[in-house]
């Protein structure tokens, strides 16, 4: 009886038969071929091993932000080529956005992570070199030093767009979301130790040599943390279902690329987080420039960045361990970013005040808590929209989404600033490091236009935005082999067991099984033979249901 049920159930599929004899002689095999899931401890070095070295290549892109003006004195340039120093990692970040993430595809893992860490170890030694005095010429130091930078910022995009990839391989399901967060808030973690720590090095001119030599010296001790802890792409043994089956079912990089750039709802994240991005990239590199007009200092200016980011931390972590238990991406998503734009609204007319230090530190970290906080979240919900696609591909193109769109901003300030306000001219701060060429100027059409740009954006995401979770979906439509294997070995020591299961839990595996098998005849033969004769196998084990149940597949 039970081999004629297993027969109509594989016609029911769309498949060709097998004899249970067959199926029998196979499956002692597959059984030793399952093996459980692992999350091995090893993952904490990798996990931390990327987040130093994306704290390293963040420092190097920002620490010359806070002290603009000082460097642009030291070079004896003006401040937009001082502001090179940030944009060309904006640029740069944007060809080799393909480059890495056919990297990732082609080659795996570890040889992205490896030459992100020497093409960044690579750019803060040159930068460090250029100041040292070896090379006298002004000129040649710039010229040099913006070569490390531009090298670093090839570094950016093997190391940032990482982290859902880091998480998929090396987390399980239950964690992936907390990994995603603390790999994604290590750029932003760089980004305050910069913004902090550099005007508290660089207090004059000739300090500037001193903040090459300590942010170089933490590129090359992230290289050697590498060397040692980053020795392979992913674990002997898959942490989840998804990473088990999701390195087999990848297609072609172009076909992916096709996949993702035709799901209406990854566009949608790709505008609406790239444009988050943006305004985070953005204030990052101009807040000094933005704030000093109207009095504030340098340190300020990087207390305020670090406030953003910091509250974004506890925003993260929140939102990360939130997600984890109830799955809901898109709801977290849409909320937080919602109250992020109201927020950034209200941050940016604080930017138009001179004397309000504490309203600025305030609103400035309420958009952090929830704009940094929600980022990790949506390149999650990025993952599920476009599963099985290469987990880098859908980070990479949102982060490069958020570098051209940043790049944009920064044009806009500098294209829309106007003449300083003549009632602000005493108390500005820009020119009091000595270079007359520097001159302050008026913001305020500048920052009209991005928070309008910020509305229309979050607004149109907000309305239209739905997707599926295909990669949860996946997981849990798909029978658990671990479990199979178990269930059957548990079977064979105790032919009894099946019969003292309670007829509930006896119905749920029948269910599942049904599940299964709609999931295979939607996908026709692609599903392969062993899936097939694995639930054969186990519709025999469920051989005491009654019909109503079998008649479902």
């Amino acid at each position: 009886m039970s081999n004629e049920i297993a027969a109509s159930a594989v016609a029911a599929m769309g498949v060709p038969s097998k004899t249970p004899e067959g199926s029998r002689e196979g499956s002692s095999a597959r059984e030793q071929e399952r093996a459980q899931y692992v999350a091995y401890p090893r993952r904490w070095a990798v996990l931390l091993t990327v987040a130093l070295l994306n704290i390293s290549n963040a420092a190097l892109w920002i620490n010359i932000a806070p002290v603009a003006y000082t460097v642009a004195s030291y070079f004896k340039r003006q401040l937009w080529e001082i502001n090179w120093f940030s944009l060309v990692f904006l640029f740069v970040s944007i060809p080799f956005c393909f480059v890495s993430t056919f990297s990732v595809s082609r080659l795996g893992l570890r040889p992205a992570i490896h030459i992100g860490a020497g093409l960044n170890c690579l750019g803060g030694f040159l930068r460090a070199l250029a100041s040292s005095g070896v090379i006298g010429n002004l000129d040649a130091q710039f010229a040099l030093s913006l070569t490390g930078q531009t090298i670093a910022g090839m570094a950016q995009s093997f190391l940032l767009f990482i982290p859902t990839k880091v998480s998929q391989l090396w987390f399980p399901e239950d964690a992936r979301a907390i990994a995603t967060t603390v790999l994604s808030l290590s750029n932003p973690l760089g980004i305050v130790v910069a913004q902090v720590a550099t005007p508290l090095i660089v207090t004059a001119e000739g300090d500037f040599p001193t903040l090459n030599y300590v942010f170089g010296a933490l590129a090359v001790l992230t290289e050697a943390v590498t060397v040692v802890c980053i020795t392979s792409s992913k674990p002997p043994t898959p942490p989840s279902q998804s990473a088990a089956r999701g390195e087999g079912r990848r297609a072609s990089y172009l076909q992916q690329l096709r996949t993702t750039f035709t799901c209406w709802p990854y566009l949608l994240l790709l505008t609406s987080l790239g444009c988050g991005v943006a305004l985070f990239s953005s204030l990052a590199t101009v807040t000094q420039q933005l704030l000093c007009p109207l009095g504030y200092s340098d340190l300020f200016g990087g207390i305020a960045n670090a406030a953003m980011i910091l509250s974004g931390f506890v925003g993260s972590a929140i939102t990360g361990v939130t997600a984890d238990r109830t799955k809901a991406f898109t709801p977290i998503t849409k909320l937080c970013y919602g109250a992020a734009t109201i927020f950034a609204i209200v941050m940016l007319e604080m930017f138009m005040v001179p004397g309000q230090p504490e309203l600025v530190a305030t609103f400035t970290g309420l958009f952090g808590f929830f704009g940094v906080g929600a980022y990790p979240i949506g390149l999650e919900l990025a993952v599920e929209a476009t599963y099985p696609v290469e987990e880098s591909i859908s980070t990479a193109f949102i982060f490069m989404s958020g570098q051209f769109q940043g790049v944009l901003i920064i044009a806009l300030v500098t294209l829309l600033g106007r003449e300083q306000k003549p009632q602000f001219e005493n108390i500005e701060t820009c020119t009091k490091r000595g270079n007359a060429d520097i001159e302050p100027k008026d913001y305020t059409v500048s920052l009209m236009v991005i928070m309008t740009y910020l509305v229309v954006v979050v607004s149109v995401m907000i309305l239209f935005f739905e997707t599926s979770y295909k990669r949860l979906e996946a997981e849990r439509l798909t029978p658990d082999p671990t479990a199979a294997a178990s269930n059957t070995t548990a079977g064979s020591s105790s032919p009894s067991s099946n019969r003292s299961l309670s007829p509930r839990s006896s119905a749920s595996s029948c269910h599942s099984l049904t599940e299964s098998g709609k999931v295979l005849r939607a996908g026709g033969r692609g599903g392969g033979e062993r899936n097939i004769e694995e639930v054969v196998q186990n519709w025999n084990e469920c051989e005491g249901q009654d019909g109503m149940e079998r008649s479902r597949l």
